[in-house]
């Protein structure tokens, strides 16, 4: 039975007796008297007859609203129901209602599985990588694998947020990543080095259209913790200079406390200063591979407190402090928030750019290929020339 509007129900509980004066309207008119003779008797009759009338409507009456009744023969607009007869019908309709909610839950959750996995399936196999394959359902999180680990890591909107739009990025056939709004590129192409490259023709370099290099001058070793200046620095920074190469300079570092990164910053201003200044110094902090690194045991506050002393000790001497790092280490293992506003150098070598937080250079390849230099060497696009 379908219940019809609240406003259609009458709920009945207790009736008044009905009477013969309830209905007496039903009566025919009561006729003046006539002397002539039968007269009484017909009266008499139709006085019978009319009790027998009010009697079969009021027991008619009585068996409508005093008995338990089938409302499927009432034929009334306003079907009659008892309170208890209400309560029962509502009941079995919030029930009803309520295993309809669970089967649409039910259905539309079994759809959105299936549309999840597909989804996941298709990205896995175009892409090949989980990260980027989990990333589209995860858009407020940066997903980091560390040690072994799936991290989930929300991203912190009070920072400033990267610009950078990852469909304006091109690779062409040689591996050179550009970075081209509406056909004009904004990227420069830039180049990192040190004694791995060997001997370098920069002439032939600046002609394969690199407009900066960062060049290293020191390491500190991981293991050893011994400081050693790179043998080949004098002579990148002259070749890279005379060529017209805007440069900046970078130390590999493994401090572990205040006095270590207080001398890898000073060995670089020492490296750089007979040649120039105001360029970028840079910090290099990761981790080493297999957890080896004398630097891998500090903790997020004490690896960001020793940064912010190598880019205070670089700023003080007249050159700009710079931050080299990739996704893991800049979402684990420092605090990024007290690093905001420090230009950052980030490295990521994945085809499909993705970072939450400003960067102002990116590391895109380890193993490219230039003019003048025999070997790999690392691809850098710029974004906001450091000269």
């Amino acid at each position: 039975m379908n219940l019809k509007d609240y406003d259609d129900i009458e709920f009945y509980e207790d009736e008044d007796e009905v009477t013969e004066e309830n209905y007496s309207e039903k009566a025919p008119a009561p006729r003046k008297k006539s002397r002539k003779r039968g007269h009484g008797v017909m009266v008499f009759v139709i006085a019978l007859l009319t009790i027998a009338v009010l009697v079969a409507v009021g027991a008619a009456v009585y068996l409508i609203f005093f008995t338990n009744f089938d409302q499927n023969s009432v034929s009334d607009d306003k079907p009659i129901y008892t309170q208890a007869q209400f309560d029962e019908e509502l009941h079995a309709a919030k029930i009803a209602a309520d295993q309809r909610v669970n089967d649409a839950f039910d259905s539309g959750f079994e759809e959105g599985r299936r549309t999840t996995l597909t989804a996941l399936m298709e990205n896995l196999i175009a892409t090949g990588s989980s990260i980027t394959s989990l990333r589209p359902f995860y858009p407020d999180k940066v997903i980091v694998v560390s040690q072994g680990q799936f991290n989930f890591v929300d991203i912190n909107k009070d920072l400033k947020l990267t610009e950078l739009d990852p469909t304006c990025f091109y690779t062409n056939v040689d591996g050179i990543m550009e970075y081209s709004v509406d056909g004009q590129v904004l990227s420069y192409k830039g180049i990192d080095v040190s004694s791995y490259q060997g001997d370098i023709d920069w002439a032939s370099v600046a002609a394969d259209g690199v407009d900066f290099a960062i060049i290293r001058t020191t390491l500190r070793g991981y293991g050893t913790g011994r400081l050693v200046e790179d043998e080949t620095f004098d002579d990148n920074i002259q070749g890279a200079m005379a060529a017209g190469i805007h440069v900046g300079a970078y130390v590999f570092s493994q401090a572990i406390n205040e006095e270590e990164v207080i001398e890898e910053a000073q060995s670089a201003i020492d490296k750089l200063s007979p040649y120039v200044t105001g360029v970028p110094i840079v910090i290099d902090v990761e981790r080493i591979s297999g957890g080896d690194g004398r630097m891998d045991d500090l903790t997020p506050a004490e690896r960001t407190d020793l940064i912010l002393k190598f880019c205070e000790v670089v700023s003080n001497a007249g050159y700009k402090p710079y931050i080299y790092y990739n996704t893991e280490m800049s979402i684990l293992y420092v605090d990024i928030a007290r690093l905001e506003g420090i230009p950052k150098w980030y490295a990521s070598y994945s085809s499909d750019f993705f970072y939450p937080y400003d960067i102002d250079i990116l590391q895109y390849s380890a193993t490219g290929r230039v003019a003048g230099i025999s070997g790999d060497v690392d691809m850098d696009i710029c974004f906001r020339p450091f000269w």
